[in-house]
C-alpha cells in the first residue's frame, strides 16, 4: 500500500497543475487622440438688434456687428464694426487670451482704447473697456443654450455721473 500511495504521489507530482489558469490583463482600449475642446458658442459673427438699443432716429446705427473668432493658442479675435447709416464704419478689433489681462483696441478708439475678457463659464463672457486709463463700461454677454442669441447687458456711468445698464440683444 505504501509503494501505490507513494506512486499516486509521484504521478500526481509530475502532472500539469489543475488550479484555475493564471489570471490574464484586460485588453487595454486604443489610445485616443487628444480631444480638442468645444469651439466656443461665441465664436462666430452677431448682428445687434438696433431697436434694443436706447437712441433712436439718427443718432441710431444702421448695423453693428461683433465677431468672435479662434486664433489659435488660446487667443481670441474680437471684432467690431459699427455702420452709420450714412454708410460710413467704425471697425474696432482686438487679439485677447480671456485672462482678465487688458490689450490695447486697435482701429477706431471712440469708445475704448483697451479691453480685458474673461468666460467665468462657456456661456458666459465678461468684458471691461477702458478709455484713457478709465474705465468705460463692464458687459456681460450670455449665449442662449441654442446658440442662435446673445443677451449683452453694459454697465455705463451716465451723464449725470449714476450707473446705468442698458440691455443689448444680438442673433447670428
Amino acid at each position: 500500500m505504501k509503494k501505490s500511495l507513494a506512486m499516486i504521489a509521484v504521478v500526481m507530482a509530475s502532472a500539469p497543475a489543475m488550479s484555475a489558469p493564471a489570471p490574464q490583463p484586460a485588453p487595454q482600449p486604443a489610445p485616443q487622440p487628444a480631444q480638442q475642446p468645444a469651439a466656443s458658442p461665441f465664436f462666430g459673427q452677431w448682428k445687434l438688434e438696433t431697436g434694443s438699443m436706447p437712441m433712436s432716429g439718427d443718432a441710431a446705427p444702421a448695423s453693428v456687428t461683433a465677431e468672435f473668432a479662434d486664433g489659435g493658442a488660446g487667443i481670441w479675435n474680437t471684432t467690431y464694426v459699427i455702420t452709420a447709416k450714412d454708410g460710413s464704419a467704425r471697425r474696432m478689433t482686438s487679439r485677447e487670451r480671456l485672462d482678465g489681462k487688458a490689450v490695447p483696441v486697435a482701429g477706431d478708439q471712440t469708445v475704448a482704447d483697451s479691453v480685458a475678457m474673461t468666460t467665468p463659464s462657456p456661456g458666459i463672457l465678461v468684458m471691461g473697456l477702458t478709455k484713457g486709463g478709465t474705465l468705460a463700461s463692464v458687459r456681460v454677454y450670455t449665449v442662449s443654450a441654442d446658440g442662435s442669441e446673445m443677451i449683452e447687458n453694459a454697465t455705463f456711468v451716465g451723464d449725470d455721473g449714476k450707473p446705468m445698464v442698458s440691455r443689448f440683444r444680438w442673433v447670428r
